[in-house]
């Protein structure tokens, strides 16, 4: 081997030795950044928006229907009521108690409460009152089921502060959104 050949031997050797030196050294943080990792402890409460409850009582043939706000903040309410179609029963069947009832039936065949629930509080009483008609008692039915859905919605306020409802709102788990 002659002495140019290994002359550029050893400098092309020295010249990759120079750049593991350069990259080793940087390689050690660029590893160390995508390795390194912390713990934690504790536990933080979230709230992911109102909760309600329903309330029900029973006399005689009339329903009683109330809601309460059970969450931490302010929140509007709906309620829907179902029933078996031998009941027969009639839009002057389901009647909000009291002058300001705040009760309001609207085309969608929902009854939203039109003021705002405070946490703790409950809406006024929506009655459903249950009419025994003549083709109930020629069938013989002695027991019908009445069945109330309800759901609560977290106060949204305009820009000028006005507040509304939003009953499309809804709220996914990053599982939900991801799939």
């Amino acid at each position: 081997m002659s002495r140019k050949q290994s002359y550029r031997r050893r400098t092309a050797l020295l010249a990759l030795l120079a750049l593991v030196l350069l990259f080793g050294t940087s390689l050690k943080d660029s590893l160390a950044y995508f390795t390194t990792y912390t713990t934690t402890r504790g536990s933080a409460r979230l709230a992911l928006g109102p909760r309600s409850e329903l309330e029900e009582s029973i006399d005689r043939q009339t329903k009683q229907i109330q809601i309460e706000n059970t969450g931490e903040t302010d929140c509007f309410v709906r309620a829907r009521i179902y029933a078996g179609s031998l009941l027969g029963l009639a839009e002057s069947e389901i009647v909000p108690e009291g002058g300001s009832s705040h009760w309001r039936k609207d085309a969608d065949g929902w009854w939203y409460y039109e003021a705002i629930l405070k946490p703790g509080e409950l809406t006024n009483v929506l009655s459903v009152k249950i009419e025994v008609t003549r083709e109930m008692m020629d069938l013989e039915i002695d027991n019908f089921n009445v069945v109330v859905v309800q759901e609560s919605t977290p106060v949204l306020y305009r820009e000028d502060g006005t507040p509304y409802a939003d009953w499309n709102l809804s709220i996914t788990s990053e599982e939900e959104a991801g799939s």
